[in-house]
């Protein structure tokens, strides 16, 4: 197989308190990447074979992603802006057609409403700060 595709990829932010249900966040138009990126320890002493640096792997952080969408559901955006100013941590889980998942912790760090122009969509933007390390589970698990 030459590769999966990601039309059909949804976001769902997991319910909390007394909310009733998860929210499959609807008309998403892009799901940025989710990177680690691991920190280095500097372990160098003034005896390191041949005058070289030497390290150790230090923490990750999973840094943040950025999602975008029309807005059509404005009762939704809305409930998601308050998220954003209710500063919680949510969990979410990022899922493919195909059955891949990738759960994890995180909060809205930034949201936006996109320009209004003549010819355009009413759009939004957020930001989704990762905490902690995101779970992988590949399709057919």
């Amino acid at each position: 197989m030459a590769g999966t595709r990601t039309m059909g990829t949804t976001l769902t932010m997991k319910k909390a308190g007394d909310e009733q249900a998860d929210t499959v966040i609807a008309h998403l138009t892009s799901i940025g990447e989710v990177n680690g990126e691991r920190e280095e320890i500097d372990v160098t002493t003034l005896d390191s074979p041949n005058g070289a640096k030497e390290f150790i792997a230090g923490v990750v952080d999973f840094g943040s992603f950025d999602i975008a969408g029309n807005i059509i559901d404005g009762v939704q955006v809305s409930a998601l802006y308050d998220v954003f100013n209710g500063q919680q941590n949510r969990d979410f889980v990022i899922e493919t057609p195909s059955g891949t998942k990738l759960a994890l912790n995180g909060y809205f760090s930034a949201f936006g409403f996109g320009e209004k122009t003549t010819d355009g969509l009413d759009t939004f933007k957020a930001t989704v700060r990762v905490s902690g390390a995101p779970e992988y589970t590949p399709a057919n698990v």
